[in-house]
C-alpha cells in the first residue's frame, strides 16, 4: 500500500475545507470517494455510501456553518498512514444568536488511490457535540445508510493493555481478569 505525503493530504484536506466554508455540498462531496464512510461518534453514528453523507454534509453545511457562522483553529497533530488527525477549537453562533466555543478532533482517512477522503471519525465536546447533533438531528437514523456505531464494535472483555504488560513480564492485578 502506497502511501500520500503529507502535502497531498494537506492540499487535499484544504480542498475539502475551502468547499465546506463556502458551503458547497457538490464541491465538498467531490473530494470524497465514491463510498465515503464518517462517523459522528458525538452522535454514536456511521453514516456510509454517498446518498447518506451528502445529506449529513447538507445540514452541517447549512445549518451548521452557513445559519450559525462555524469557525475553527485547528492543528495537526498526527500524520500516519494516510491519515491526518486534527484538533480546533470551534466556534459558532448558539440557538440566541450568542458566540460559543468548543473543542472538535477528527481522524480523516484518505485513499492513496484515488487521493480522495475515505472517511473522517469525528469527536467533540459536550458544546460542539451537542450543537452538531441538533444541526444534523436525531431523525439522520431514517436515512439510509446511517447506523449505530455500537452495532458494528466488538465487545471487548479484556484490556490490550495486559497483553502488552505480559509481553514485558509485567503483571496486572485486576479482578474481572484472570491469567
Amino acid at each position: 500500500m502506497t502511501n500520500l505525503t503529507r502535502q497531498e493530504m494537506e492540499e487535499l484536506l484544504l480542498e475539502h475545507e475551502v468547499a465546506e466554508l463556502e458551503y458547497n455540498v457538490d464541491r465538498t462531496m467531490a473530494t470524497l470517494t465514491p463510498n465515503p464512510h464518517f462517523e459522528l461518534c458525538f452522535m454514536g453514528l456511521a453514516v456510509d455510501g454517498w446518498d447518506a453523507v451528502r445529506e449529513m454534509y447538507t445540514r452541517m453545511l447549512i445549518k451548521g456553518g452557513e445559519e450559525r457562522n462555524l469557525q475553527a483553529d485547528a492543528r495537526v497533530v498526527m500524520i500516519e498512514n494516510n491519515h491526518i488527525v486534527r484538533e480546533a477549537v470551534i466556534s459558532f453562533n448558539d440557538d440566541n444568536g450568542k458566540r460559543v466555543t468548543g473543542l472538535y478532533s477528527v481522524v480523516v482517512e484518505f485513499d492513496p488511490e484515488t487521493k480522495k477522503i475515505k472517511g473522517e471519525r469525528m469527536y467533540g465536546d459536550l458544546t460542539y457535540g451537542r450543537f452538531m447533533s441538533r444541526i444534523v438531528g436525531e431523525d439522520i437514523t431514517n436515512v439510509p445508510g446511517v447506523t449505530r456505531i455500537s452495532e458494528s464494535l466488538p465487545v471487548i472483555d479484556v484490556h490490550d493493555a495486559f497483553a502488552a504488560a505480559a509481553a514485558r513480564g509485567i503483571e496486572i492485578n485486576n479482578p474481572y481478569v484472570k491469567a
